[in-house]
């Protein structure tokens, strides 16, 4: 009796072993095959400078802008090495500032709409090789770069397969126009797994930290202590592809005009990105 007993329990560990393994899932971008995707992105900017306590938050100055686009995304190219070559193409842009004109406006929007981006991608989501198509000319602004805006929300997936609970850190790094670089810290989180109407979705929390340092031909931008950001990936685990995404960021940082040398010291950043895949 007793050594049936002992092979039962024995089968229930076993068994129990197999079902917590097969509980364990793999992530992984599909980039040989993937189907073309729109999403909807958008980026809500709020700056505000700074002040004392004595000044009232209705006194004190502060700059919000909203960049709202729907994007087209397909492989161009799949390569042996499992990576491919994609495109992230704007088909309709928004853009709405408290503190542009109606001309500066017009053309932030018209820049948006010419915005075609082509980058390399693993199955990780690391992407490399990010450059812009032929455009038209830059305005005086450091809100609108869609290839920043997209790759703060970009998860970057691990190797090994994951149960819920496991976490994992990444480093991206970013290049502006001019080759400045800085590195974002990322770091994940296996929240949950779920079926929406019959999908499988893997549900990730995402930690980011980095040093802002960017210039364009109208300023430089650049923070001494790291800003920080939050926010949850929801992935279709079996299409291999994001379907939402939300970071909210905030930080401190300095802005060098380059026209008049004006150094506007302590800014205060709130950035709020969401993407979501839409159907046509």
């Amino acid at each position: 009796m007793n050594r049936i007993a002992l092979l039962s329990l024995l089968f229930s560990l076993s068994t129990l072993f197999v079902a917590c393994e097969d509980k364990s899932i793999s992530l992984g971008f599909n980039t040989q095959n993937p189907t073309p995707e729109n999403y909807e992105l958008k980026s809500s900017l709020h700056v505000l400078l700074n002040a004392p306590e004595s000044i009232s938050a209705d006194a004190q100055q502060s700059m919000t802008a909203t960049v709202n686009v729907l994007v087209h995304s397909e492989l161009l190219s799949a390569y042996d090495d499992g990576t491919g070559r994609f495109l992230l193409r704007v088909d309709s842009a928004s853009y709405i500032s408290d503190n542009r004109s109606v001309e500066e406006t017009d053309h932030i929007q018209r820049y948006l709409k010419t915005q075609a981006v082509q980058y390399k991608m693993g199955s990780d989501g690391e992407m490399s090789s990010v450059h812009f198509d032929d455009m038209v000319a830059l305005p005086d602004v450091g809100d609108v770069d869609i290839r920043r805006i997209f790759l703060k929300v970009q998860p970057v997936l691990p190797s090994s397969p994951l149960a819920v609970g496991d976490s994992w850190e990444r480093q991206q790094v970013l290049t502006d126009d001019n080759h400045k670089q800085s590195v974002v810290y990322k770091w994940f989180k296996l929240e949950d797994v779920f079926d929406r109407d019959g999908v499988k979705i893997a549900k990730l929390q995402m930690n980011i930290r980095y040093k802002q340092n960017s210039e364009d031909d109208a300023q430089i931008m650049e923070s001494s202590d790291f800003v920080l950001g939050t926010g949850i990936i929801l992935f279709d685990i079996a299409a291999g592809k994001v379907v939402e995404g939300e970071l909210n960021i905030e930080g401190k940082m300095r802005v060098i005009e380059k026209k008049s040398g004006d150094t506007i010291p302590d800014l205060r950043v709130r950035q709020k990105i969401t993407l979501r895949s839409v159907r046509e």
